[in-house]
């Protein structure tokens, strides 16, 4: 028993520090990642350490079958390089007992991955998708920050805002340059601004008290709008729908479900449990 809590230590600390650094590799792509999103307007920045945190459980369960690998190695490795094995088989340890020993951590290390695996990475998948979906029905100027020029998405668009209009939501002193759809430059200045949405659903900024430029810099032919109230069509929430998707479904729901790759089919759960939620 005195041999096998050492072994049993000794794999389940150099799993667990072997498991840490490729968790830090990991963490920091993925923190990259978001930090792109975020630049992008496509992820509100408070929200980082938040959906690093709901990734965990996914990156754990890939990482901890090969830290416990390297663990074991590390671990047998270490007692053959300081001579402990060779007092180990002169006391009557055999490769055998050793084996049986071994799989003392590697037990706890697959239970582990199974709460992981059934449990925590699909709430934390689904959690995931939540926050995507709250993004997507933010339009782009609700993440404009005063005071600072700001590509939108696409790059073809800049805006600009002096504040917010009170406890209104409203947007104050507003620049809009627009060279989408490959026509004349757009520029339009407004006193005001606002978020309307209609009956059907369709997104709207409503300028008040500016002006519309529409022409090409450096020529003469360009026209001159004055307006009271100008609405400009907010770009549709992004198609890709993350409702619904096997990787975020709860285990019970997906073993229930017939679609071809859900639970009925456990090598397509596999996949895409492991795989397509992990590369996306």
């Amino acid at each position: 028993m005195i041999v096998f809590r050492y072994l049993t230590r000794e794999v389940l600390t150099s799993t667990a520090a072997v498991s840490g650094i490729l968790l830090m590799i990991i963490v920091s792509g993925r923190f990259i990642k978001y930090l792109g999103d975020a630049a992008a307007g496509k992820l509100a920045p408070e929200l980082l350490t938040q959906m690093l945190l709901f990734r965990l459980p996914g990156f754990l369960e890939l990482i901890l079958p090969l830290g416990l690998f390297l663990g074991i190695l590390l671990s047998f490795g270490r007692l053959y390089l300081e001579s402990e094995m060779v007092v180990l088989r002169a006391c009557g340890v055999s490769h055998r007992r050793l084996v049986l020993y071994a799989l003392g951590p590697a037990l706890f290390v697959a239970l582990l991955v199974g709460f992981l695996g059934l449990y925590l990475s699909p709430l934390g998948a689904a959690m995931t998708d939540r926050v995507y979906e709250r993004q997507d029905s933010i339009s782009e100027f609700d993440t404009l920050v005063p005071g600072r020029f700001q590509p939108l998405p696409g790059g073809n668009r800049v805006s600009y805002t002096e504040g917010q209009a009170g406890d209104s939501g409203g947007l104050e002193k507003l620049f809009i340059s627009d060279s989408t759809g490959g026509g004349r430059p757009v520029v339009v200045l407004a006193d005001r601004g606002y978020r309307y949405d209609n009956a059907n659903r369709n997104r709207y900024l409503v300028l008040q008290d500016g002006v519309r430029y529409e022409g090409i810099p450096g020529e003469a032919d360009y026209r001159r709008i004055d307006y009271r109230e100008y609405g400009v069509r907010l770009p549709e929430p992004s198609g890709d729908s993350r409702r619904d998707k096997l990787e975020s479904m709860a285990t019970l729901a997906l073993l229930d479900d017939a679609r071809p790759g859900a639970g009925r089919s456990f090598t397509g759960d596999c996949r895409c449990r492991y795989w397509r939620w992990w590369w996306r």
